[in-house]
């Protein structure tokens, strides 16, 4: 615990590791110019844990995101816990409009800042995973897929909702139309 209240966590190794050396550490450090470096620990205060850019999550989440299987789950939750679902549906990568319809238009880009904050994320991960830089490129490419992806999935999840209330609407609709046929 330092004297401001803050207290420093080591970043969590998601997968059982050999114990990674030094010389692993450094490489990852200079493995790519399009890399940021590693961190291996956080700040944490007051039950979040600051990941940078001034962005602050639960520390319950975090050590719980930690655990998660996979780089595309990894991102995908992060994703979530730093915009919301509700942000993340009205919102796009890269703000372009999708070439799936013919007159759509773009939604508002995610931040900048906070894409490179779920890249040094899931590079500080992969990084205690591997220390081939070719690997730790390759998985990082993935990051705005993962998030278009799970953009996709909220709003499709909402679409089906809301088509899974219309069809009760109905139903309720038609009961209520029968009993009052039923009962003239």
């Amino acid at each position: 615990m330092h004297d401001n209240g803050t207290q420093t966590i080591k970043a969590e190794v998601v997968e059982p590791v050999v114990e990674p050396q030094e010389v692993c550490k450094e490489e990852a450090n200079t493995s790519s110019s399009h890399s940021p470096s590693p961190r291996t620990v956080y700040t944490c205060n007051d039950g979040k844990v600051h990941l940078g850019g001034g962005i602050w999550v639960q520390e319950d989440k975090w050590h719980q995101l930690q655990r998660t299987q996979g780089d595309s789950k990894f991102t995908k939750n992060l994703a979530v816990m730093i915009w919301g679902t509700e942000t993340l549906k009205n919102r796009s990568v890269t703000g372009v409009a999708t070439k799936k319809k013919k007159d759509a238009l773009p939604k508002p880009p995610l931040s900048p800042s906070k894409l490179k904050i779920v890249r040094e994320c899931l590079y500080d991960r992969v990084s205690q995973e591997t220390a081939d830089s070719t690997e730790i490129t390759q998985r990082l490419s993935k990051v705005n897929k993962y998030i278009c992806e799970k953009i996709m999935d909220i709003n499709k999840s909402i679409k089906n909702e809301e088509r899974r209330e219309s069809k009760l609407l109905i139903r309720q609709t038609v009961k209520n139309e029968n009993f009052t046929y039923d009962g003239m």
